[in-house]
């Protein structure tokens, strides 16, 4: 079960006096409490990147997690897709069977994808989220490199606190057979506005604080994380 995370006081951005409240203003979930309380009480969060390890057949198994995922390019995998909360910056429409709540990394970044989906007439009625308006922050997202969705979607997951947090996906974009499944001939790499350094810091300190089990099924991930130990 996910169990209650610290308590978390924060309130609601302000609203300008001349401005008034976004239409999608009602759906934003504030704080980690109010995301834990919108969640499925499971033991397990799947998390889900977008790398070739996204499709390792031992995640058959988990269809009773709790499942995060990353962007939208799984969409059209068919496989383990239907999540309960997808991490995006990415502005493309994708229209899915089942709401999910969609976590966006700064208000920033959401707002104007916020603003498409209003004019498509497709608001996310599950929820959504803005985490740099979280307190604690997860991560500093102020400056010209943060860190990748993938990275902020576990270190989301460790804070929710379940028992047992499962990994794939995260493949540090070096996986042999390609950025993404399928797709072998995409460019590998980081973009320039994030870094495999930023990633696995945030991922090892999450983990680190958590003290529930960790799986994790991308080998790089593991093979990284165990060298920053050394």
């Amino acid at each position: 079960m996910i169990r209650p995370s610290e308590p978390n006081t924060k309130a609601a951005m302000p609203q300008s006096p001349d401005k008034p409240p976004a239409p999608f203003e009602a759906l934003r979930i504030a704080t980690l409490d109010e995301l834990s309380a919108r969640l499925a009480p499971r033991e397990t969060i799947v998390c889900l990147g977008n790398g070739p390890s996204s499709e390792d057949r031992r995640l058959a198994g988990e269809d009773h997690a709790s499942l995060f995922r990353v962007n939208w390019i799984w969409a059209e995998r068919n496989w383990l897709d239907a999540p309960d909360l997808v991490f995006t910056g990415d502005p493309d429409f994708v229209r899915l069977t089942r709401q999910c709540i969609i976590v966006f990394p700064t208000r920033e970044i959401g707002e104007p994808i916020l603003e498409e989906y209003l004019a498509r007439g497709h608001l996310p009625d599950a929820g959504f989220a803005f985490l740099d308006h979280f307190t604690p922050s997860l991560a500093d997202l102020s400056g010209p490199r943060i860190p990748t969705n993938g990275a902020l979607m576990i270190a989301l997951a460790a804070k929710l606190r379940p028992r047992r947090i499962v990994i794939a996906g995260i493949d540090l974009y070096r996986h042999p057979k390609g950025k993404y499944p399928g797709a072998p001939d995409e460019a590998e790499g980081y973009t320039s506005q994030h870094s495999a350094a930023i990633d696995l810091a945030l991922i090892g300190g999450a983990l680190a604080g958590f003290d529930g089990t960790t799986e994790i099924l991308s080998d790089n991930l593991r093979e990284a994380l165990a060298d920053r130990e050394v």
